[in-house]
């Protein structure tokens, strides 16, 4: 459970503005029946949005919504630009990564009494995901549109030319075999794999495997899982306030990433990032493994359908399996003048209408299991192992920011240069990382 902070005084100050000037804009003349609602993501994304509301708008024939592209839900910046204007919609989609700075800042309506008066609680969501949104005293700030998980999506064929198996499908095998595996999938132009004496590093034509600790900078659905499932992190505790960037788990983790991208040569590093990105090479057929989230099945149906591939749940560490869920969440704007219609709005989309939203995890009564996910057509054959299941294990976790202080840690003035310093090979893992607790924690300090 997670609990809310005080509103900031500056933040205050614009929120009291913003509101008394939205309701004499209300009064002037806004329509009581058009709900405005700020989307976000490519073409198909809204779509399958404004499809999944048809069943509301069909039972509300008085209500019109506006569908609004914004960068507020992903991004809160944008959020903060829109409420200094007087023009934020009623209903938003906020990430998990920025939830509860809106719910600190009082942004967001609790929705718990809509949810509880359209007859369903949170016994009714997927757990992990349910649990990562409630705050201490039981409020509920958002409900889940549905989740990403991250998983290991590996090419059929470069396996099969390897002689190699498939990874198991429930996360069945360690990081060491990925690692190994990694090297005798990296070939140069000469046919060479890693492992051989004669392997060129400065001519790769295929990588074994890429995570988007390639970044620049890193980007923690890549590093995250790693970490967790070494028993180590870069925060800790209910809150995700302690950091244990310099614990021995974690560097441990970081070493294995850094060793497979300049030492084995086996992983896309930055530069080659730079130049196309992993996931793109994955799709195109030069990477044979690639960490990333469900957002990779349309992508590669779209641009390589001829794409032999299936997936895997993340490999065990020396302390479990584990993942990473990022959630995309149904809120309703707090200063909203139509606040009733969206709460209503925002519950039913998470509930009834849930399902095909943006090509995400359904979180609501067990609908990733049935058609509107596992049984869709084109998906991978391996879906619900590797997408579903780790949803359950115990060192899985969401990357919600209870304590509002990710910003600040993985900035410049935070960790950024120390991961900087692991993927140049300036430093090994125990060089960049330790005692960096010690900044680390003076920076969470200030923020209190």
């Amino acid at each position: 459970m997670r609990s809310a902070r005080p509103l900031g005084a500056l933040v205050a100050a614009m929120l009291a503005v913003g509101a008394a000037l939205a309701a004499c804009s209300a009064s002037g003349g806004s329509d009581p029946n058009e709900l405005r609602v700020g989307v976000w993501g490519v073409n198909s994304d809204i779509d399958s949005i404004k499809a999944a509301a048809e069943p509301f708008l069909e039972s509300h024939p008085d209500i019109t919504i506006r569908f609004e592209p914004t960068d507020c839900g992903p991004d809160y910046a944008a959020c903060k630009t829109l409420l200094a204007g007087q023009n934020m919609p009623d209903v938003i989609v906020p990430g998990s990564w920025n939830y509860f700075d809106m719910v600190r800042d009082d942004i967001l309506a609790d929705l718990s009494p809509a949810l509880e008066a359209a007859g369903y609680g949170v016994e009714d969501f997927t757990p992990a995901v349910i649990d990562a949104l409630s705050t201490d005293d039981g409020q509920l700030h958002g409900l889940p549109m549905g989740y990403n998980a991250q998983s290991l999506f590996y090419n059929e064929e470069m396996f099969a030319a390897a002689g190699l198996e498939p990874p198991p499908a429930d996360g069945s095998y360690t990081w060491d075999d990925l690692r190994e595996w990694a090297r005798q999938l990296t070939l140069d132009s000469a046919g060479n794999n890693a492992d051989s004496p004669d392997f060129d590093p400065d001519d790769i034509v295929q990588w074994g495997y890429y995570n988007r600790f390639a970044l620049v900078p890193p980007n923690e659905p890549g590093y995250g899982p790693v970490l967790a499932s070494f028993g180590g992190g870069v925060l800790a505790g209910p809150q995700r306030d302690q950091c244990v960037l310099d614990q021995p788990e974690t560097i441990e983790a970081f070493q294995l990433l850094q060793d497979m991208m300049l030492v084995d040569h086996s992983m896309v590093t930055p530069q080659m990032e730079q130049e196309q990105p992993g996931y793109l090479r994955w799709v195109e057929g030069q990477v044979a493994m690639q960490q990333g989230s469900h957002e990779q099945v349309p992508i590669a149906a779209e641009q390589n359908p001829d794409l032999s591939y299936d997936i895997a749940a993340l490999p065990a560490g020396p302390a479990g399996n584990a993942t990473l869920l990022q959630i995309h969440i149904w809120a309703a704007y707090a200063g909203s003048d139509k606040l009733d219609l969206a709460t209503e709005f925002a519950t039913w989309m998470a509930t009834e209408g849930s399902g095909q939203q943006m090509g995400l995890i359904p979180a609501f009564q067990d609908r990733a299991m049935g058609p509107d996910f596992a049984e869709a057509p084109g998906e991978p054959g391996n879906l619900v192992e590797a997408q579903i299941e780790p949803a359950a294990w115990p060192l899985t976790y969401v990357n919600v920011d209870p304590s509002n202080v990710w910003a600040a840690i993985s900035g410049q003035d935070g960790f950024a240069p120390a991961l900087e310093d692991l993927q140049a090979g300036r430093k090994t893992a125990a060089e960049a990382l330790s005692g960096i607790c010690a900044t680390i924690d003076e920076i969470i300090a200030a923020q209190e």
